[in-house]
């Protein structure tokens, strides 16, 4: 009995060592670059080796060392058994392989699956679910088979820049062309802005086009190319500002609705000053 201790201490010494070996080598990897298939790895890896520790501890009773030496000696039938006791189980893991192997989405990028109805960052894989935190900071768990059938948006997937439309309305009464010089040096002289000319020396680096002219003013549309999602929020917050206080500087004006409210005048003194009962 005592030796069968000692051998049970022994094995559970060394999956513990292999389990504090595995922390402290992936966890200097993800230091220098964290990626989705490493992350993966690390949970496949901690799951063997507790397989592996399992069945040795097994293997020291009689009454499962039968059962222990078949298993180890016929991978078709352990196979079998995995299958059909653990099928959906299986199914995540195989998932999580190949979401690893084909990587649709890597860790801290923004994802937006709208079949489930789910937006947020990817923040962990494990063997068998995908962590996603969503805007509101709380953690949607999702098995790696449901997120492997769902279609995924990426806007970060083989891209360096995401883009934003930016619209803003100018009167009638406003310099037009002048209107558009100050929105495209607005927009092009913003520090997180970025250029995705193949050549810089061609063309603008923002162009500005008439979308509409509306019933309240002249439509100016453009967009607004950034590195990320949280640089482009911040961008074009600040942007907005900045072409606000802009327009106001060389007298450009916004259009906007608005209503104007007379009270105790007769009929005659809202034709004298030009408004009529349907105003």
């Amino acid at each position: 009995m005592q030796i069968l201790l000692i051998k049970i201490a022994v094995i559970v010494v060394f999956w513990s060592g292999g389990m504090f070996a595995l922390n402290k080598i992936f966890g200097m990897i993800l230091k220098r670059k964290e990626q989705i298939h490493i992350k993966f790895l690390r949970s496949m890896s901690k799951v063997v080796l507790t397989i592996i520790a399992f069945i040795c501890i097994s293997g020291l009773f009689n009454t499962t060392k039968a059962l222990s030496a078949t298993l180890l000696t016929s991978s078709s039938l352990l196979v079998a058994i995995v299958g059909f006791a653990a099928q959906q189980v299986l199914a995540d893991v195989i998932s999580g392989v190949m979401l690893s192997w084909s990587r649709p989405f890597n860790l801290g990028e923004k994802v937006n699956i709208s079949s489930l109805g789910i937006s947020g960052i990817v923040e962990d894989m494990t063997v068998r679910h995908t962590v996603i935190r969503t805007y509101h900071n709380s953690r949607m768990i999702i098995p790696n088979s449901v997120i492997n059938k769902a279609i995924v948006e990426n806007s970060n997937y083989n891209n360096d820049y995401i883009g934003n439309y930016m619209e803003v309305s100018v009167s009638y009464e406003s310099n037009l062309e002048q209107a558009i010089e100050v929105m495209r040096e607005t927009i092009a002289s913003y520090p997180l802005v970025v250029d995705i000319r193949p050549d810089p020396s061609e063309g603008n680096k923002v162009n500005v086009a008439v979308k509409e002219l509306g019933d309240d003013g002249i439509i100016l549309k453009s967009t607004v190319w950034t590195k990320n999602i949280d640089d482009n929020f911040t961008a074009c917050s600040d942007i907005r500002r900045l072409i606000k206080k802009n327009f106001d500087a060389v007298g450009i004006s916004i259009p906007y609705r608005h209503v104007h409210v007379v009270t105790g005048s007769s009929e005659k003194e809202l034709e004298q000053n030009g408004i009529t009962e349907e105003q």
